[in-house]
C-alpha cells in the first residue's frame, strides 16, 4: 500500500496542514482510503488519527465529513466484538451523532452519502444501531440515499447500514463449549453486545420496514455487484422472518426484486432470495404475492430449496410454498413439473421428519390434480402403494393429504387396479371408512365409491368385505355435517346393486 511507503505519510500530514483546500481534500481522502483494512493501517493508526482529528475541526463541511468517515473507519475495527475498544469510551457515539447531524441537514444533501459511509462502519456497534433507530429523520435520509445512490461506494454503504441494523450479516455461532475452551486457553473470545440480541434486532427490522426500507432495497437491487446483491438478500430474509411484514415486502415490490436477485447472485445470495420467496409463498395468497407471470417465475427459486444440502426448514417451507402454488391452477402445476420439481417433492415423502414428510404429501395431493402428474402413478412403481400406506399414518394431516391424493387418482381405473394389488388394501380402506375424523372418513368413502364404479371385480371384493356393512351404516347418517359422506355411500351401494352384487333392498339396510 502506497501510504505505508517511507515518507508518504509525512507528505500527507504536511498537506493536511496546508492552507490550500485542494491539498487538505487530497490528504483527507488518501487517509480515508488507507483506513479501509485493519491489517493495512494498524501501523499508521497512531499518526493518522491526530491528522484526521485536526481536519475534522475544519470549517469546510466537505473536508470535515471526509475526516469524519476516516475516524468512523478507525472506530469500526472492533467489528461487533463488544470487548474491544479502539477509541476512547463514548467517542464513537459522538462520531455517529455527527453523521446523523449531516443526514438531517436538508441544505447539504450532497454530504449525506459521506455520512452514510461513516455509519456503514460505525453501525457494527449495537449502541450506535439503537442511536440510528431513534433518529427517524436520519433514517428517512438513509433510505433516500439508498434509493438514489448512483455509485457503487454509496450503494454498498447504504446496504451495509441496513445489514448491520438488521443483524443479517453472516455470523457463525460459536458453541458455548468452544468459548469456554478458548477462555481456558487464554484466547480472545468475541462478546456480543446485549443490544445485539434477537429481541433488539427484530424491533429494528420491524421499524425499518415500517419506515420504508423495502423501496430502498428494491432500488438497490438494480446494482450489478454480486456481493451487494447477496447483502440485499440477507436483509430481505431478515424482513420476511416476521410473517406480518411479508405483506409490506410484497407491497413495496420486494417479491419481484427477489426473483431478479435470485437469477444473478452468489450461491449464498440465491439461497437467501429463494428462502425469502418461499416464506412469502407460505403465508400469502399466491395470486396476491406473485401476480401474473411472476407466479411462474417464482417456481424455480423455490424448487432450488429442495436440494438435499439445504436446511430442513428451507425444505419444509419450499414444499409448503409449492403446495400453495400448485393449488392455483394447471399452468402452475405444469411449470413445477417442467422445472423437474416433482421428483424432488417426491423425494421428501421418504423423509424421517414428520413435518417435512407431511408437507411433501400435501404438495403431492395438489400436484395430482394435473393429468400429467396423475399419469406418473399409472406406471410400474410403488407410488400408489405409498399413498395408501400413508392413509394410515399417525400424523393426521399426512393421512388426510394421502387420502385426498387417492380420492383424486381413484377416478382412474388403472389406479384402482393398482390399489387392489397392495397387501391388506381392504384393511386400509376399512380404516378410512370408519375413521372418527369426518374428513378422513369422507375421503375414504369417496375412494371406495370410485373403486366400486371402476370395475365389477373390484366392487365384488369390496362388497364381500366388512366395508359393505360400513357403507350401509353410513348411508343412514342423518347428521347434516355428514350429508356428503352419506351421499357417497348411497352412490356406492347403488352401483353395487346395478352390478347385482347386492339386492336393491340392501341399499336401504333391509337385507344382507
Amino acid at each position: 500500500m502506497l501510504i505505508s511507503m517511507e515518507g508518504v505519510l509525512g507528505i500527507l500530514i504536511s498537506m493536511s496542514k496546508s492552507e490550500k483546500r485542494l491539498h487538505q481534500m487530497v490528504a483527507v481522502e488518501a487517509l480515508v482510503c488507507s483506513a479501509s483494512k485493519k491489517d493495512k493501517c494498524v501501523g499508521i493508526l497512531k499518526d493518522a488519527i491526530p491528522v484526521l482529528d485536526t481536519l475534522y475541526e475544519s470549517l469546510d463541511p466537505e473536508i470535515r465529513v471526509r475526516a469524519l468517515v476516516g475516524l468512523c473507519k478507525m472506530a469500526s475495527f472492533k467489528g461487533t466484538d463488544y470487548s474491544i475498544k479502539t477509541l476512547e469510551d463514548g467517542e464513537n457515539i459522538l462520531l455517529a451523532e455527527d453523521c446523523l447531524k449531516f443526514l438531517t441537514n436538508p441544505d447539504d444533501k450532497e454530504l449525506w452519502k459521506w455520512a452514510t459511509e461513516g455509519l456503514a462502519y460505525l453501525s457494527l456497534d449495537a449502541d450506535i444501531k439503537e442511536l440510528i433507530m431513534q433518529n427517524v429523520p436520519a433514517l428517512h435520509s438513509l433510505i433516500e440515499v439508498a434509493k438514489h445512490a448512483n455509485d457503487k461506494i454509496t450503494s454498498y454503504a447504504a446496504i451495509t447500514v441496513f445489514v448491520n441494523l438488521t443483524n443479517s450479516y453472516d455470523k457463525q455461532d460459536v458453541p458455548e463449549e468452544i468459548k469456554e475452551l478458548a477462555k481456558f486457553a487464554k484466547h480472545h473470545v468475541p462478546e456480543d453486545h446485549p443490544k445485539d440480541s434477537l429481541e433488539y434486532s427484530k424491533a429494528r427490522t420491524r421499524k425499518l420496514a415500517e419506515e420504508g426500507m423495502v423501496s430502498a432495497l428494491v432500488e438497490l437491487s438494480k446494482t450489478e455487484s454480486e456481493n451487494s446483491r447477496e447483502q440485499i438478500c440477507r436483509v430481505f430474509i431478515a424482513l420476511v422472518y416476521e410473517a406480518d411484514l411479508r405483506g409490506l415486502v410484497v407491497q413495496g415490490g420486494g417479491a419481484k426484486a427477489l426473483i431478479s436477485l435470485f437469477l444473478d447472485n452468489t450461491e449464498a445470495g440465491k439461497e437467501c432470495a429463494a428462502h425469502s420467496l418461499a416464506k412469502i409463498g407460505v403465508t400469502m395468497d399466491p395470486n396476491i404475492a406473485f401476480p401474473g407471470q411472476r407466479m411462474y417465475e417464482v417456481v424455480r427459486p423455490i424448487i432450488h430449496l429442495l436440494d438435499i444440502n439445504r436446511t430442513g426448514l428451507q425444505n419444509f417451507e419450499a414444499l409448503m410454498a409449492l403446495t400453495n402454488l400448485a393449488s392455483v391452477g394447471e399452468p402452475v402445476r405444469k411449470r413445477i413439473l417442467a422445472e423437474n420439481g416433482f421428483p424432488q417433492i417426491e423425494h421428501y415423502l421418504y423423509e424421517e421428519h414428520d413435518m417435512i414428510q407431511r408437507a411433501a404429501t400435501e404438495c403431492i395431493c395438489n400436484m395430482v390434480m394435473s393429468e400429467d402428474v396423475a399419469k406418473l402413478f399409472e406406471g410400474e412403481n410403488d407410488r400408489v402403494k405409498l399413498l395408501l400406506l400413508f392413509t394410515s399414518n399417525e400424523d393426521q394431516p399426512t393421512a388426510l393429504a394421502a387420502a385426498g391424493a387417492l380420492a383424486i387418482l381413484s377416478s382412474n381405473v388403472t389406479i384402482c387396479q393398482k390399489i387392489v394389488q397392495v397387501k391388506n388394501w381392504i384393511d386400509h380402506l376399512l380404516a378410512l371408512a370408519v375413521n372418527e375424523d369426518i374428513q378422513l372418513q369422507h375421503r375414504g368413502i369417496y375412494i371406495i365409491t370410485n373403486m366400486i364404479r371402476a370395475e365389477k371385480d373390484i366392487a365384488a371384493n369390496i362388497i364381500e368385505s366388512k366395508i359393505l356393512e360400513v357403507l350401509m351404516a353410513v348411508s343412514k347418517f342423518e347428521d347434516s355435517e355428514k350429508a356428503m359422506i352419506r351421499e357417497c355411500a348411497e352412490a356406492a351401494l347403488l352401483k353395487a346393486a346395478e352390478y347385482e352384487l347386492i339386492k336393491p333392498a340392501q341399499e336401504n339396510g333391509e337385507g344382507s
